[in-house]
Order: structure tokens, then sequence, then C-alpha cells
């Protein structure tokens, strides 16, 4: 059975132009960072604020999946 986590997808917003881009909450586990296709800009995702949101995600996804 596929994991919650790896079909719940969590939106990251491009600090510089807006852009919003989705990804499987698993994808922000296997990466440090996200580079806007739009602009170049590249979000560190282990800054403070993205490593609260993205634990946020998995600690919803693990609670659904037992």
């Amino acid at each position: 059975m596929e994991k919650l986590i790896d079909t719940v997808e969590a939106e990251i917003t491009c600090s510089q132009c807006g852009r919003k881009e989705k990804h499987a909450v698993s994808w922000y586990l296997e990466n440090t960072s996200s580079t806007c296709p739009m602009c170049g800009e590249t979000q560190d995702l282990t800054a403070p604020e993205w490593k609260a949101k993205i634990q946020a995600y998995i600690d919803a996804c693990q609670g659904f999946d037992g």
C-alpha cells in the first residue's frame, strides 16, 4: 500500500517571483533546496521556516498512515 507521504502534495512558493510549485511530501525529505524554474531563485529547504512547514506535513501524513 502506498504511503500518504508519497501522494500528498505540499506547495512551495518562490520568495522572489511568487511562482507556486507542488511536490509530494516525500520529495521534500529527499531535497535540501528547490530552484524556481521561472526566475532561478533557490529556496533553502533546510531553513527553519521551511523545516517547520515540511515537518507539519510529515506529521499529518504519519497520523493517517498509522
